[in-house]
């Protein structure tokens, strides 16, 4: 079989996302997502309420509308510090003291959660003003 070269689609190059500065990432803000509803318990875990979109499948097999996430007690810690008052360095901070944590391994798991927050859109970050221009 021959391949004619002027049916192939051009590859775009592919964007790589700007990587903000470890200063700049420690002086932003977390903030919950305000259409994330969650209760605390009286064990300190925390669960979040997230409501699902309406697709043909959740119709289809009649899935619940919502999903719950249940936080541990260090998870449900980080997420009542993420007000968009309190900067990373800051909850760094309040993590080593609470739980007897060595500064880098605070940060490394704190801004490892933050992502998998982020990337389940739970959390977003404000930036400093500085940082933006």
């Amino acid at each position: 079989m021959i391949k004619l070269p002027f049916f192939k689609k051009k590859k775009k190059p592919e964007k790589t996302p700007l990587q903000p500065s470890k200063e700049i990432i420690l002086k932003s803000k977390p903030i919950r997502n305000p259409l994330v509803e969650w209760k605390k318990y009286e064990s300190g875990e925390i669960a979040l309420i997230v409501k699902m979109k309406d697709t043909w499948m959740t119709k289809l097999f009649k899935v619940s509308k919502q999903r719950k996430i249940i936080l541990d007690t260090v998870g449900s810690f980080v997420w009542e510090l993420c007000d968009g008052n309190h900067t990373i360095e800051d909850i760094i901070n309040e993590l080593c003291k609470k739980y007897k944590l060595r500064p880098r391994e605070a940060e490394v798991s704190l801004i490892t959660y933050l992502n998998m927050l982020a990337q389940r859109r739970l959390v977003a970050f404000i930036i400093p003003k500085q940082a933006k221009t």
